[in-house]
């Protein structure tokens, strides 16, 4: 599968001040970071309708997921997924003390034009006086982090389109680094995954299905932020999916809170072909997958898996 794909990840330093028993309590950024957005760039009151600069709105740019034209587009990607994917970490208890966190976001393709507007937002979105469910935080430092881990310091300057220290990542980037062997991989999921198949939820992991579901968001991210069509036989990799086995005991289905924060932790083992699904794992270790992959849901990381029986501790 050929990828051709480039986004960019910032890393912002919270500093919470406030003190919430919650570990989860950051995932309810969902019901802020839009309206944060809006009152960030809008410049009518959120009147969309009669706005006059409508057609270049950023706020439209980035939340509208309007369909493609096309109508075999339409019909391969259906609606477009937002362009760009929080890493939300779990907090851990205060004790009165303040504590400091790290939150990832990932800008995908053109959305990339916006980012100041992205760093304007998530500072606005932890305003004490706009809140976020009681829990308030400080922006204390913004770093972009390139694909081998390395940071930089994140610098917006007025006159620049582009920030000082912007760094982007790439398929071929991930994949060059990429030292994982093609038959065995560990795979863990950090936030819960929700796959739908025929209207319900998946309550056990398999490949398959989890798989399919990340090829097709990454190759709609391709087609609605970055213009490119990948060339992907989906049939072929579909097929090919079955034949990869799921050492799944590690996975089971949570409820960190009923509802939204509902789905599948743990660790598996893969074991088959797996090279053909390396370019969209790597991808998918930024972008998530399954329902709720923009506001810190479908989460994964790949792990190295030691050789011979047993695998790996869980």
């Amino acid at each position: 599968m050929a990828v051709d794909l480039v986004f960019t990840k910032l890393v912002f330093t919270l500093r919470l001040d406030s003190e919430s028993r919650d570990p989860y309590a950051l995932f309810s950024l969902k019901n802020r970071f839009r309206d944060a957005f809006r009152e960030t760039v809008c410049r009518s009151n959120g009147e969309c309708a009669c706005c006059s600069e409508h057609k270049d709105c950023v706020f439209q740019a980035v939340f509208a997921q309007g369909l493609a034209p096309d109508p075999v587009a339409r019909k391969r990607h259906q609606k477009p997924p937002l362009p760009f994917v929080f890493h939300i970490p779990l907090l851990p208890w205060q004790g009165g003390k303040s504590v400091t966190v790290e939150l990832g976001l990932v800008v995908v393709g053109t959305a990339m034009n916006y980012l100041s507007a992205f760093r304007n937002s998530v500072i606005r979105m932890f305003r004490a006086e706009t809140g976020m469910d009681a829990l308030a935080a400080e922006v204390v430092a913004l770093e972009s982090e390139g694909c081998s881990g390395f940071r930089s310091p994140l610098i917006f300057e007025n006159e620049s389109p582009w920030p000082v220290g912007f760094s982007t990542i790439s398929a071929d980037d991930l994949i060059a680094l990429n030292t994982h062997p093609s038959d065995r991989i560990g795979l863990r999921f950090i936030s819960p995954l929700r796959v739908a198949r025929e209207g319900r939820f998946l309550r056990s992991f398999s490949f398959s299905p989890f798989v399919r579901t990340l090829l097709r968001r990454i190759s709609s991210l391709a087609y609605y932020y970055y213009g490119s069509a990948l060339e992907m036989d989906f049939q072929r990799l579909a097929r090919m999916s079955e034949t990869v086995i799921a050492n799944g005991k590690g996975m089971q289905w949570v409820s960190w809170k009923h509802g939204p924060l509902e789905g599948i932790v743990g660790s598996a083992m893969l074991s088959g072909d797996l090279t053909d699904f390396f370019p969209a794992l790597l991808l998918g270790e930024y972008f998530s997958c399954g329902k709720g992959a923009a506001f810190g849901l479908g989460r994964y990381e790949l792990f190295p898996t030691p050789e011979g029986e047993g695998g790996p501790q869980w």
